[in-house]
C-alpha cells in the first residue's frame, strides 16, 4: 500500500495537518481536547483513512478496544506511518489566573530522507 498509494496518502496527511492547524509545527493537547469539531473531522477521515493505510496495528480502528484520545492515536499513527515525526513534550500551562495545568506538546514534521 505503501508505495501504491504513496500520493494518497500524503494528501491525507496534509488533510491532518490543515485540520491540526499547527502553530510553528506544533500543537497544544489541551487546545486540541477542546476542539470538539476537529476531533469529529479528523475521526472522519478513517474511513478515507482504511482505503489507502494498513490500519490493522491502529488501536482506532480495532473494535471494542477502548482508546482515551482516539482522534490522537489515529493522527500520531497516520503520520508516522508516512515518515513524519511526531514528538511531545511536558507542558505546564496557565489556563487561568493562577491555575496551571500539565498538558503536552506535540511537534510535528517531515523527517528527511537521505
Amino acid at each position: 500500500m505503501k508505495d501504491k498509494y504513496k500520493n494518497e496518502r500524503e494528501e491525507l496527511c496534509k488533510k491532518i495537518i490543515e485540520i491540526l492547524d499547527l502553530k510553528n509545527g506544533e500543537i497544544i493537547l489541551h487546545d486540541l481536547e477542546k476542539d470538539i469539531e476537529k476531533q469529529e473531522k479528523l475521526m472522519a477521515l478513517k474511513i478515507e483513512i482504511q482505503k489507502f493505510f494498513e490500519v490493522s496495528t491502529i488501536s482506532t480502528f480495532k473494535p471494542n478496544f477502548e482508546c482515551k484520545r482516539p482522534y490522537l492515536n489515529l493522527v500520531r499513527s497516520i503520520l508516522r506511518k508516512q515518515g513524519y515525526n511526531f514528538e511531545g513534550q511536558n507542558l505546564m500551562m496557565k489556563i487561568e489566573d493562577g491555575i496551571y495545568k500539565t498538558t503536552m506538546k506535540y511537534k510535528i514534521s517531515k523527517k528527511n530522507i537521505v
